[in-house]
């Protein structure tokens, strides 16, 4: 054997390796083809382009795959490959290949002459580049812009385009939506920064957020007052967005604008009622009930280890109706019970209900405190002062009975329709029973609530009374604070 031969074969293998790693690796797509019109090799590219396998663009003549409408030039280009075969400039021609789905995609060759029966192949794929080219792209495009055009003159909205790259980004395009919604035209605005539609609000939060965005070039959506041509307010939805070049230049802002002034008068209104029915809400439940009432939160019965209960009764009020026009009578009611009202505010105190000539409140609850007994006390020494500004038809001033109690109580609203905050419990009953066992002009207290009060308010040993349901108990009277 020759040793000369031994030592080319690993170069000659290194060589051959070589070329089909570059064979393989090349991102256009490559071939060889033999004299019978047949693939011989094909790289990978072909299949990734055209959807075929290898096999498969391997398995017919590769004229077969050509638009019918480009068989006739590729076959005499073909020809020349064949007849020139001493010639070293490659042969160029741009066809349609068949994709395996029934598409064509452009391919520009470049065609080596037949050698040794073998002719070398490069292919480009230039859809893109020929469509872009072609005549029916360039009216397409024309068609387009002319469809854009007419979009952005019909839209309702107002669509601005102000120029970043311009001191003070003047407006340099505005459609008839945005003449119609500012009442300026285009003449009066263009080469102008709209600002102008600020007027002199220009201090509104949304104006700091969309120069932040504009610094930023960034989208924004803000909502501001602005102001037409004459002078007329409107709330204005402004959406910024930015538009850069092929080199991340920021060049443009485009502008779109929605006159939204019905949208936030009737936001404006949807708040009022709201507030309304919110108001309405809390004059007949305690806010931490209206809140848990809203939110559906399992049951609104809830327990309180200890509440101090108020019942106050006009005295006389029976035989008093008898005098007085329903009306009247109403009226003088309403004057009794605002009083009331404004002291069981003062005081942090519950009012529950009237019942007739009857109130009802009570202190350490829906929110509970440590303070409940002394709230109660003082709400009852200012409503025997307080009654006193009210006199009968024939002068006289009225006078209350009230009954105190302390005790565990449940509270909370049941029924679906027409609900109220109500307590319950034995200790509602004997506070019940104190107001109604009592004296004109008088508070009568239990030991539990004298308990709670004894150390601050001074108090009057009444005895023994007979309360319904308890038998006997031993009540108190409450004269006043301490140190008064």
């Amino acid at each position: 054997m020759n040793p000369s031969c031994e030592e080319n074969e690993p170069n000659l293998f290194h060589g051959e390796a070589s070329l089909q790693a570059f064979f393989d690796l090349s991102a256009d797509l490559l071939c060889i083809r033999d004299s019978n019109g047949y693939f011989r090799e094909l790289n990978s590219v072909w299949e990734k382009t055209l959807g075929w396998t290898l096999d498969e663009l391997r398995s017919r003549p590769w004229l077969e795959f050509v638009h019918p409408d480009d068989v006739a030039f590729t076959f005499d280009m073909e020809n020349q490959c064949h007849t020139l075969q001493n010639n070293k400039t490659p042969i160029r021609l741009k066809n349609r290949f068949r994709c395996r789905d029934g598409s064509y995609r452009w391919l520009s060759w470049r065609l080596g002459a037949y050698q040794n029966s073998v002719s070398h192949g490069i292919a480009h794929d230039v859809t893109e580049s020929n469509w872009r080219g072609s005549q029916a792209y360039r009216k397409g495009v024309q068609e387009t812009v002319k469809l854009r055009d007419q979009a952005i003159a019909a839209s309702s909205v107002g669509i601005v385009i102000a120029d970043a790259r311009l001191p003070d980004m003047p407006l340099i395009y505005v459609n008839p939506a945005f003449e119609e919604i500012t009442g300026y035209s285009d003449a009066e605005v263009l080469g102008y920064n709209c600002r102008f539609l600020q007027g002199k609000d220009t201090s509104q939060p949304a104006v700091e957020q969309l120069r932040a965005a504009i610094k930023a070039g960034e989208n924004c959506t803000v909502t501001l007052l602005n102001y037409r041509k004459d002078g007329t307010p409107f709330w204005n939805e402004l959406t910024i967005s930015p538009i850069y070049d092929d080199r991340n230049n920021l060049t443009h802002f485009v502008g779109i604008q929605s006159d939204i002034s019905d949208r936030i008068k009737a936001e404006q209104a949807l708040r009022l009622e709201q507030e309304k029915s919110e108001r309405l809400l809390l004059n007949i439940l305690p806010k931490p009930i209206a809140d848990q009432l809203k939110k559906f939160e399992g049951s609104l019965a809830q327990q309180f280890t200890e509440a101090t209960i108020l019942f106050a009764d006009i005295v006389g009020f029976t035989h008093l109706s008898a005098q007085m026009s329903p009306l009247e009578l109403l009226n003088l009611l309403n004057n009794i019970f605002s009083v009331f009202d404004k002291l069981a505010e003062k005081h942090g105190i519950e009012k529950i209900k009237t019942i007739g000539d009857a109130y009802m409140a009570v202190a350490g609850l829906p929110v509970a405190n440590d303070h409940h007994a002394e709230a109660i006390a003082n709400m009852a020494l200012d409503m025997q002062q307080a009654i006193q500004q009210f006199k009968t038809p024939q002068g006289e001033p009225f006078q209350i009975r009230i009954g105190i109690n302390t005790g565990l109580v449940v509270a909370g609203v049941i029924g679906i329709k027409k609900f109220s905050y109500d307590l319950w419990g034995d200790a509602v009953n004997v506070a019940s029973r104190m107001e109604s066992s009592g004296l004109p002009g008088k508070i009568q207290v239990t030991a539990a609530t004298k308990k709670r009060l004894q150390d601050q308010y001074i108090f009057e040993e009444r005895g023994a009374i007979a309360v319904k349901g308890k038998g006997e108990m031993i009540s108190y009277w409450l004269i006043g604070k301490q140190g008064l």
